[in-house]
């Protein structure tokens, strides 16, 4: 019975799916008409990076459409940074923002899909492989490559579930980046898993029972393990290296920001522990101190 409900899902969400979905895609977008972030969202086989669904796409893309509009001070004409851009999400919440002057620069170590986005996308978009290693994405390549941009050259960076999978020393090497390519006005929009007073309810409450607000258990998201003796940096039991999904309590972020000149402009609770809001993963919403 368990053989033949297998062959049924991988006939039914793996192969129908993906054939089925560009025809949808084809046919809903002869529907729609006030929005046009979403006119770029590929099909099923190249829907990457934690979200697959065509419907959570639009989601996640509406949703960072608005967090973005709603805390930079300049709506046009922006120069964005999009780390960790896979096969082009953000660009789809930041396009309204780019106006006639600014500039769109996606940068992922994962070759295949910058390859795919440079295709994908029109050539106003500019992508970039950068050759840097992780131990979970990409263990081949090399460790901590700095970024080929100027400094204070970015007024919007940001990273959608990047930081998530970078150990301590990583975190803050990166970290640095973002803080030397940022304008001094400018706002970073950065995604982790904060482990905080929410998080500390959130584990003990009853981890069997149904989550509220995603489809996930709850069990996949207690961050049990230190990653690499850090006293900051978690790792879930289940996963076989710590950067398949790190968790940093509020000291760690604390230390993260301080270190690189960054303040907290807002935070926006993620609904991953239980917690109401708009978001899975929690956003924070950073600037330059000075």
């Amino acid at each position: 019975m368990k053989f033949i409900k297998k062959i049924l899902n991988l006939i039914l969400y793996h192969i129908l799916y993906k054939i089925l979905d560009p025809i949808y895609i084809f046919l809903d977008k002869k529907h729609v008409r006030r929005s046009k972030n979403i006119e770029f969202i590929p099909s099923a086989m190249n829907r990457k990076g934690g979200t697959y669904s065509y419907g959570e796409w639009a989601y996640i893309i509406g949703i960072f459409q608005t967090i973005i509009g709603d805390n930079i001070i300049k709506k046009t004409d922006n120069k964005v940074l999009d780390v960790g851009c896979g096969v082009g999400l953000l660009l789809n919440s930041i396009k309204p923002y780019l106006g006639s002057k600014g500039a769109y620069i996606g940068i992922d170590v994962m070759k295949n899909e910058i390859t795919f986005s440079k295709k994908h996308y029109p050539k106003d978009f500019y992508f970039k492989h950068i050759d840097s290693k992780n131990p979970f994405y990409s263990s081949d390549q090399k460790d901590k490559v700095k970024w080929e941009f100027e400094n204070s050259s970015f007024d919007i960076v940001t990273a959608l579930s990047v930081w998530t999978h970078l150990n301590e020393e990583d975190a803050f090497f990166y970290m640095s980046e973002v803080s030397r390519v940022l304008k001094k006005d400018g706002k970073a929009f950065i995604t982790f898993f904060s482990l905080d007073k929410e998080y500390t309810n959130f584990q003990n409450e009853n981890l069997d029972e149904k989550p509220k607000f995603h489809l996930q258990t709850k069990k996949q998201y207690i961050f049990d393990k230190k990653a690499y003796d850090s006293n900051d940096w978690f790792y879930p039991s289940w996963a076989e290296i710590p950067e398949r999904a790190i968790g940093i309590t509020n000291l760690g972020l604390s230390r993260l920001f301080e270190k690189n000149n960054l303040k907290i402009v807002k935070h926006l609770k993620g609904t991953w522990k239980e917690t109401p809001g708009i978001f899975f993963q929690d956003i924070y919403i950073l600037k330059k101190k000075i």
